[in-house]
């Protein structure tokens, strides 16, 4: 199935995506913040399209809830919904600068008057570097004059060079030859002073990933490795009450171990090759192509389960270069290679943007945009969905994160 793809013409630098608005990071140095629900409504050409635009880039998280899953058990029901994904993946989504200003919510200069080095949304608030350190600020205001706050919040005075937010809530830093740091950001926008990250390592860190709650650190020019955590349920007094408490069982994460590249991997290379993971999912380039690990958080020992699995090689075409990067959504794998971005996607297809590009992003902790990939080109920004996922058994996948039912207490209680 061929991926929905919207054109979005100017010179753009960096993007977010989040609560329905799209934040364009400009060479000029500005912050334009498009209504992105407008931009998506408006490219309905007659009724029959609203349906699957919205499932492709409003609401990419609905055709995973389980009573829609079993609606797609139905062949026939799965077949229309299908066509109607295929019938909106050949036209011609592009909007020129004309047209994304009407749906302009507010344009302002770039916080702190610097484009960003990194950017991440997390609870409402833009978290970005630059080379004077890590800030943040309101992201989300009902402010058009200021659609991010313009007041800033300075945490940390490193010149870092990616940052990464996970859900528990913590931000992995990477300070290149520093190494790689986290900070929690539990109750950090307070009025308390900010406190210090964490020092995870000395060793080189280019950009890191969250593996659930571990981290896989990946270097450009050293080893990369899994900096792996634990997590175990914290002990308090109960009381006869607890019992009918909705509140999520507490946890504690504590710093366990780190396990290098040539222990997670099967084969052994002489050479530097870049490797990189999320989740349940982690790759190095190889001469060839890459290779491809399953990661288990928590191993069954009675099972003969080890934490890593050797899964498959696969190859890629010399003409893309060598490999500078990738990530992991649950639509697939993103390979970033010197002349091309390759998208190796869950049911098998494999789909390749020509580059040159800029930047690219996704988005698989979102609730909404999981199914995105941003890609940022000269005169562009390309804004792809993916669709294929939701017709696949997660077990069996390949390529891409495993999707998988939310943590309910209700579940879990019962």
């Amino acid at each position: 199935m061929q991926p929905v793809k919207i054109s979005i013409l100017g010179d753009y630098v960096d993007c977010q995506i989040y609560r329905g608005r799209l934040y364009l990071w400009t060479f000029e140095g500005s912050l334009k913040t498009l209504l992105w629900n407008e931009i998506v409504s408006s490219l309905a050409k007659n009724e029959r399209d609203r349906l699957p635009l919205r499932f492709c880039f409003l609401d990419g998280n609905h055709l995973y809830k389980p009573d829609i899953l079993d609606l797609l058990t139905d062949e026939d029901f799965k077949q229309l919904l299908m066509e109607k994904f295929e019938g909106i993946s050949n036209q011609d989504y592009c909007l020129d600068e004309k047209e994304v200003d009407r749906h302009l919510f507010g344009e302002q200069g770039a916080p702190e008057n610097n484009i960003p080095t990194d950017t991440e949304i997390y609870n409402s608030r833009l978290y970005y570097i630059t080379e004077d350190g890590l800030f943040s600020a309101t992201a989300h205001t009902s402010s058009k004059k200021y659609p991010v706050g313009h007041k800033s919040k300075k945490h940390w005075d490193c010149n870092l060079l990616s940052i990464k937010a996970n859900k528990y809530p913590q931000l992995a830093l990477s300070g290149g030859s520093e190494g790689l740091f986290e900070l929690d950001l539990y109750g950090l926008n307070s009025k308390t002073k900010s406190r210090e990250p964490n020092h995870l390592s000395r060793n080189h860190s280019s950009f890191a990933n969250y593996t659930f709650w571990s981290l896989y650190n990946s270097s450009l020019v050293d080893n990369s490795y899994l900096a792996m955590f634990d997590l175990q349920r914290v002990q308090t007094e109960t009381s006869p009450l607890d019992a009918f408490s909705f509140e999520k069982p507490k946890f504690q994460r504590s710093y366990k171990a780190e396990i290098g590249e040539n222990e997670i991997f099967e084969t052994k290379h002489n050479a530097k090759y870049l490797s990189w993971g999320v989740d349940d999912k982690i790759y190095r380039a190889t001469s060839e192509g890459f290779e491809i690990v399953k990661f288990r958080n928590k191993p069954n020992a009675d099972k003969g389960e080890g934490h890593f699995t050797h899964v498959q090689n696969l190859a890629l075409r010399q003409w893309k270069g060598k490999v500078i990067g990738g990530g992991v959504s649950y639509f697939g794998t993103i390979v970033e290679c010197e002349n091309a971005l390759v998208v190796m996607l869950s049911d098998g297809d494999v789909i390749t943007v020509r580059g040159p590009i800029t930047r690219w992003r996704i988005y698989p902790r979102s609730i909404n945009y999981q199914n995105h990939l941003h890609v940022i080109k000269e005169d562009r920004i390309e804004i792809y969905s993916f669709n294929q996922d939701f017709f696949l058994a997660q077990n069996e996948k390949l390529m891409g994160l495993e999707h998988k039912e939310p943590w309910s207490w209700a579940k879990n209680f019962r």
